[in-house]
């Protein structure tokens, strides 16, 4: 064990017996300390012992909210509803709004009585997520579930069937990441968006197919944001991850073909490729598919500090832009052939494929030299105009999804008796 491991167990043996003393004897210094120094013990022991659990690093929490914020106007409705279902120690907690109604899961004890303490505003609930009823209630699902665990949960214990659990013998089993994506999708209500940190395998596993399909038929695409391996070396684990970003479209929101039929690699020879021989369809109101490719996450895989300009800023920091200047960079990216055509079907396409040399990410870093790297891939066309309910709408309006929710809401209030 390192310094730094060793710095870190240290910390969380103390904060141990922070938890451990009755709340009334708790004080404001044991509070600080726990929140300067407790991280779970993701990396410090076997995966199985530690559950899958990694300490999300403050600055990649706090990218995720304030993207969440970008893609909502510039700030948070008053009372918007937030749910954490792996809550950890609370990191996105942090950077919420404190008039926020915000419901933090966590299966772990000490994890969910720091977090309590950490945040008292917030509705802590010490249980397994998979026991969490609300349905389609939630504006914000966000977080950094685990990974590679096994859940195992007795089915009568679920408040409705998941598609990625396998019942047997009375017991709900599937893989963790798969699970909690579900999970969210079903908490979030049309319209609210959903950001986690995953693992890259979800890419392209066997296992996660029921779920990317399960995001292509209910959910538009946001953006991804890869995260190179260093972004947890502090916590023990050098596997790159994602951030995926994604929008739960409303019930019955239908696919469509693309109105561009065909599209040409800039970097193959060979023509036009039909990206309808690969059934590419999309829901209504899918803009282009966002990527970016973070390549300096602020810190080596030793922890040691790469900012060269002393002022705390990271790529992150840089990448936020495409979220808060109302569209303007993600509707001015070069829609590029989409990396699954060749390699998944087009419910992988919220994915990045072909190991960086697919033509998105080949032309972005020619053209954001040193990083980070961002492309548009292409979905439902190049700018070609769809008729949508009598009305020609642009496939690079990035507002059409607003649309589609305020109808279905509309809708649902006409459908409500009239109030006597």
């Amino acid at each position: 064990m390192g310094k730094a491991d060793r710095k870190r167990w240290d910390g969380n043996v103390k904060s141990m017996a922070i938890v451990a003393k009755p709340r009334e004897d708790i004080t404001e210094d044991d509070v600080a300390f726990l929140r300067d120094n407790y991280t779970s013990t993701g990396g410090l022991l076997p995966n199985a012992y530690a559950g899958g659990a990694f300490y999300t690093p403050t600055h990649v929490a706090r990218f995720i909210i304030e993207a969440l914020r970008g893609l909502s106007g510039g700030s948070f409705p008053q009372g918007s509803r937030f749910l954490e279902p792996s809550a950890g120690s609370g990191v996105f907690i942090e950077h919420l709004p404190k008039d926020a109604e915000v419901t933090a899961l966590e299966l772990d004890e000490i994890s969910a009585k720091v977090t309590s303490l950490l945040y008292p505003h917030a509705n802590v609930i010490n249980d397994d997520a998979f026991r969490h009823a609300l349905r389609d209630y939630y504006d914000y699902v966000i977080g950094n579930p685990p990974y590679g665990v096994t859940i195992d949960i007795a089915a009568d214990d679920l408040p409705d069937n998941y598609e990625t659990l396998k019942v047997t013998k009375g017991r709900a089993k599937g893989k963790s990441e798969s699970a909690f994506i579900e999970l969210a999708i079903k908490s979030a209500k049309p319209g609210g968006y959903i950001a986690f940190v995953l693992p890259m395998g979800i890419n392209y596993a066997n296992y996660a197919e029921k779920v990317r399909q399960l995001l292509y038929t209910t959910c538009w695409h946001v953006a991804t944001v890869m995260l190179p391996g260093e972004t947890f070396a502090l916590t023990g684990t050098t596997i790159p991850t994602q951030i995926l970003i994604v929008r739960k479209a409303p019930p019955v929101t239908p696919l469509i073909p693309s109105a561009t039929t065909k599209w040409s690699s800039n970097f193959k020879r060979g023509g036009h490729e039909d990206i309808t021989d690969f059934d590419a369809k999309f829901l209504v109101g899918q803009p282009p598919a966002y990527f970016a490719q973070i390549t300096d996450i602020g810190y080596d895989k030793d922890g040691k500090s790469t900012d060269k300009w002393g002022d705390g800023r990271t790529q992150l920091d840089e990448l936020l832009n495409d979220f808060t200047d109302d569209n303007l960079t993600r509707e001015n990216l070069y829609p590029h052939i989409p990396s699954w055509h060749s390699v998944k079907d087009v419910s992988a396409f919220m994915f990045s494929h072909g190991n960086g040399s697919c033509d998105g990410y080949r032309d972005a870093s020619y053209t954001y030299t040193g990083g980070p790297y961002r492309w548009n891939e292409l979905t439902l066309g190049a700018g070609e105009e769809i008729e949508w309910r009598g009305e020609f709408v642009s496939t690079f309006d990035f507002t059409w999804q607003d649309q589609i929710v305020a109808e279905y809401y509309e809708g649902l209030a006409e459908s409500l008796p009239a109030a006597a």
